[in-house]
């Protein structure tokens, strides 16, 4: 198989690697996209809680320090990317609460030095006035610093709508392809693939979890990488009146860990607690999920057991994890020219749009002439969501395609036609429809709507039941049929 061959080979399709996609879309560029897994966004992006801040919650966050700079200058960019590409962007707020009064003065030290920062006033709340604009918050709250700005987005969907955006302005992407080794010289880099070798003259590393490891192939493994693992519940949205904000406590200790999210959807995420662990392990515990309800319960104490529909587990990558948390990676490696590294940690989301700027200053800076494309389009139509639509907008869009008229997914209220134009824009999994459309993400977690979603992707991408998958490989969700069991032979003959 001959050689692809590209100017700029992008490895990994999270939500760096597609904010940076869709930013060199702008330019008259041969950009290649790989991708391991069978649809975009689904590594460390796929387990994050979304939110869009700009440092001003914690003591963290410094001018001198890189992420913080990236941070600054992708906020301002977030509200109107998604407005383009027609992505949900709720702007919800937050408090940062106490539970002690002493750590009062360390909240009005985050203030001042918000202010300072030209950031904006953050005014703090004692917990009776703060009960009257959240009124589940637990009794043991003192009082909380009101910071209007944080936002929230589906960090999946979002990285959707940025690649389809690229492809459709000329970017090449190829799924299910994953890197084994890499090999340059002075001017070519040749890429291993399990799909045959890439010949690119630049290549930007977005491998996400694997970032160190993908650099390490070619000896520009200049940093050392630390996986932080995380826990989030989530919550049925029958509990979406319990808090409008963002809720977080500040620690007392370290692990103490306490926060509720709301999201785009009307779900509330909840409890998150970090630990050093081994990078790939995603499972969850019922000592993590313990222990990340009683935090939670620690800011609101209705929130129930019984509510938990779903949990899963994801990392942070952090840089140089003994020197703090402040380190970040967007940057040509010092040993291997040609060779950008993309890691952020946290906030990863939020910087996004700010570090896939900076790559295009890299390349500038290294030479490479980027001419703007006259014919770039910034524009995405999202997928029609039916549950949000008015009785006569259903009616118009059913009398246009009749299979918006057919709720597939009750929960979510989902129709046939959400799903199938979720496949054409190319999901061919379950879990490819449901991050795109939502069918299985509600109270029954895809007990009723899972086959019918099965048999729909069966039928629109001409394949037996049988061979449709939750998230591709050997995740097949229908071994056989029915009856094969009884016919002769039993299911090996």
């Amino acid at each position: 198989m001959p050689a692809v061959e590209t100017e700029i080979l992008i490895i990994g399709a999270g939500i760096l690697g597609a904010a940076t996609a869709r930013e060199l879309s702008r330019y008259k560029a041969d950009v290649t996209v790989v991708e391991k897994n069978v649809d975009v966004g689904w590594g460390i992006t796929k387990a994050n809680v979304g939110v869009v801040c700009q440092g001003r919650d914690t003591l963290e966050f410094r001018p001198e320090y890189h992420r913080t700079r990236l941070l600054w200058k992708a906020l301002p960019l977030m509200e109107p990317l998604c407005k383009e590409l027609e992505v949900p962007f709720k702007r919800v707020g937050a408090y940062l609460m106490i539970r002690d009064q002493v750590l009062k003065e360390k909240l009005d030290k985050l203030a001042k030095r918000t202010e300072s920062l030209g950031l904006g006033a953050d005014k703090y709340y004692p917990y009776p006035e703060l009960k009257e604009k959240e009124p589940f918050i637990s009794p043991e709250i003192k009082g909380g610093l009101h910071d209007p700005e944080i936002a929230v987005v589906h960090p999946v969907y979002l990285t959707q709508a940025l690649m389809e955006n690229a492809t459709r302005n000329g970017v090449k992407l190829m799924l299910e392809t994953e890197v084994t080794g890499i090999r340059a010289d002075h001017t070519t880099f040749t890429v291993l693939t399990n799909r045959g070798e890439i010949k690119a003259r630049y290549v930007i590393n977005a491998a996400g979890e694997w970032v160190d490891k993908i650099a390490a192939m070619v000896g520009a493994d200049d940093f050392v990488l630390f996986p932080i693992k995380g826990y989030v519940g989530v919550l049925d949205r029958n509990c979406a009146q319990l808090a409008g904000s963002l809720l977080a406590v500040l620690p007392e200790e370290p692990g103490d860990m306490n926060i509720v999210v709301p999201t785009v959807e009307g779900n509330l995420l909840f409890g998150i607690q970090l630990q050093i662990n081994r990078r790939h392990d995603r499972s969850t515990t019922g000592h993590m999920a313990r222990l990340a309800l009683r935090n939670a319960r620690k800011l609101i104490p209705e929130i129930s057991e019984k509510d938990v529909i779903n949990s899963f587990c994801g990392y942070l990558m952090f840089r140089n994890f003994e020197i703090g948390w402040h380190e970040c990676e967007v940057a040509m490696s010092e040993r291997v020219p040609r060779f950008i590294n993309m890691t952020i940690g946290y906030p990863g989301v939020s910087a996004s749009p700010g570090a896939a700027l900076e790559v295009v200053e890299i390349l500038q800076r290294d030479g490479l002439g980027l001419e703007p494309d006259p014919g770039f389009d910034p524009k995405r139509e999202d997928i029609p969501d039916f549950s949000l639509l008015s009785e006569r907008e259903r009616k118009a869009l059913i009398k246009r395609d009749p299979r918006y008229g057919h709720v597939v997914c009750r929960c979510e209220t989902v129709t046939e036609g959400e799903i199938v134009e979720a496949i054409r824009r190319g999901a061919t999994t379950l879990d490819g429809v449901k991050f795109r459309v939502r069918p299985g993400t509600g109270r029954c977690q895809g007990g009723f709507c899972g086959p019918r979603v099965t048999r729909i992707i069966a039928r629109e991408l001409g394949i037996p039941e049988t061979e449709v998958t939750k998230s591709g490989g050997a995740s097949t969700q229908v071994p056989l049929r029915t009856k094969q069991l009884l016919e002769k032979g039993g299911a090996d003959g």
